[in-house]
């Protein structure tokens, strides 16, 4: 077996060095997409887009430059052997200055200093790499403060049906159906303001619900109405079986007994769905007494 020309090697280390080069300028496109997509594309309708943009610009920026050191590293000499011995404490000025010297040594094996671009670009990959993450901690404010006791529903406002986008009348729903409404003026439910709104309206045989004390006044005609975010992780609460009475979230499995004031049955949530007290004006259109008692939604430390 003949021994590997010497041409041949340098020439397979520069081909490394290029695919290299190339793999951390990818890195850099793939970072600067991050931030450009964080930056100026919108959170609201465009929010779809700017995720896959976010993630197919970190995971270029990852990918690049995971790919670059692997074929940076496949780039150095192979017939070099090195061996170091690891002693338990710090390591005596004796050893750092070998360091030094390996670190500097093994730059030159690797090309680093003929070869500025592959070098540049390495450093470049490396200094933008905790963009991405330095971006993200913007997430982590502002404070809600007071944001997540507020919701959509004032004293008086209409029951405007999602589908029909008309004001719900008492007679509007038979027995066991139900619809779900939103206040006065949302009347796109793909909205943000929407998802905190949404309240279902479902029509109980008679004699079937069981108010709670200070909610004798709360349903019309058989009428109870309830928020549609789960108090468990805020999923649309939207399964309702007419023989048992029981309202199910369904993306934990969370139950709801509605007759009883859609206290928790079965599932991850800690609390009952949030009811809206209502009533009927003299046109027998649905209204709000007032908004909720108590904010919606998954439960927060601020909610006391």
């Amino acid at each position: 077996m003949r021994a590997p020309d010497p041409a041949e090697k340098a020439a397979r280390r520069q081909r490394l060095r290029m695919i290299s080069t190339a793999a951390f300028l990818c890195s850099i496109a793939g970072t600067l997409l991050f931030a450009i997509a964080y930056v100026a594309v919108g959170h609201g309708e465009f929010a779809t887009t700017q995720n896959k943009l976010l993630g197919s610009g970190l995971g270029i920026a990852m990918g690049g430059l995971c790919i670059g050191l692997v074929t940076l590293a496949k780039a150095a000499p192979t017939d070099v052997h090195g061996e170091q011995q690891r002693e338990p404490h710090h390591s005596a000025p004796s050893d750092a200055r070998e360091a030094e010297t390996l670190l500097a040594r093994g730059a030159a094996q690797l090309g680093l200093r003929d070869q500025p671009l592959l070098r540049r670009s390495l450093l470049t990959a490396l200094g933008l790499l905790p963009l991405p993450f330095v971006l993200g901690l913007r997430d982590l404010g502002p404070r809600p403060r007071s944001a997540l006791q507020i919701n959509g529903w004032r004293k008086d406002d209409l029951l405007i049906d999602e589908t029909s986008k008309q004001p719900l009348r008492v007679g509007d729903l038979d027995i066991g159906a139900m619809t779900t409404v939103l206040p006065p003026g949302v009347s796109n439910p793909d909205l943000p303001v929407a998802a905190e709104s949404a309240v279902v309206v479902i029509r109980l045989p008679p004699g079937v619900n069981r108010p709670l004390p200070g909610r004798e006044d709360w349903a019309v005609d058989d009428l109870v109405a309830y928020s549609k975010i789960c108090t468990h992780a805020g999923c649309p609460v939207g399964l309702y079986e007419q023989q048992t009475h029981n309202l199910l979230c369904p993306c934990h499995q969370s139950t709801f007994f509605v007759p009883d004031g859609c206290a928790v049955l079965f599932g991850p949530a800690a609390r009952s769905l949030p009811q809206l007290p209502i009533y009927a004006d003299e046109n027998g259109y649905l209204r709000a007494q007032d908004s909720f008692d108590q904010p919606l939604g998954p439960s927060f430390w601020e909610r006391g």
